[in-house]
């Protein structure tokens, strides 16, 4: 008898959201709940027989990480097969150093021409920011010129509504970053354009859907045991 502090992924969301039900049980006398997996983990994989390709389908709009979009038939997919869901890699996940290479996306998806790779990753934080619009009527935010993968990345964040919203908000969590992925505006998914086209064209208070690195403390700071990552 362990108890149990593990993420379930929820099967029933809208697309393109990835969410998670956090659960912990302690053992009856116990003071401590068990702990919980980490979202930093690493791992190292190898093409072979069966597995010829990696088949990860990515994205690295911000050159500096890469983002999972799917895990597709491959060495990833047979290795995802074989371990327990705290050690798999999933769709979400960032990739933040291959092979020792860290801090410049080129350079890592160079690294996947080998036929050993050694991962660190980072699990996505899904989270909801509430903002208001401002008297200015510019967000402020810049995205890659070539928008795609049906996320905005933030590039760059200037004057603007949202810098108004970074300047006032006391919760670092509820700021927007450079870097963040806006996957919905106003609960609504779409193509990176149609997500743009909605930002703009959103007034009175709205929200946007972000996914980012998942921080440290993420899991083990939730109340009661039990989080949502939205």
């Amino acid at each position: 008898e362990k108890g149990c502090n593990m993420e379930f992924p929820m099967e029933d969301v809208e697309p393109g959201i990835n969410a998670y039900l956090g659960l912990k049980i302690k053992v009856f006398g116990e003071q401590q709940y068990p702990d919980g997996s980490s979202p930093e983990f690493e791992v190292t994989i190898g093409k072979g027989e069966g597995a010829m390709e990696y088949g990860l389908d990515v994205d690295s709009q911000d050159s500096k990480n890469i983002q999972i979009l799917k895990v597709a038939d491959g060495a990833f997919k047979k290795y995802n097969e074989q371990v327990k869901p705290p050690l798999q890699v999933i769709q979400s996940d960032f990739i933040v150093s291959v092979n020792g290479v860290t801090g410049d996306a080129v350079e890592m998806r160079k690294q996947f021409q080998a036929d050993r790779v050694n991962l660190k990753l980072v699990r996505s934080f899904d989270t909801v920011v509430f903002l208001r619009y401002g008297k200015n009527k510019r967000h402020g935010l810049k995205f890659p010129k070539q928008m795609k993968n049906n996320i905005l990345v933030v590039m760059e964040i200037g004057g603007g509504h949202i810098k108004e919203h970074n300047d006032k908000c006391e919760d670092e969590s509820q700021k927007i970053r450079v870097y963040d992925r806006i996957v919905s505006v106003n609960g609504q998914v779409g193509t990176a354009a149609t997500l743009k086209s909605r930002l703009e064209r959103a007034t009175g208070k709205f929200q946007l859907g972000i996914q980012r690195p998942c921080p440290e403390d993420a899991a083990s700071s939730a109340p009661d045991g039990i989080f949502c990552l939205l």
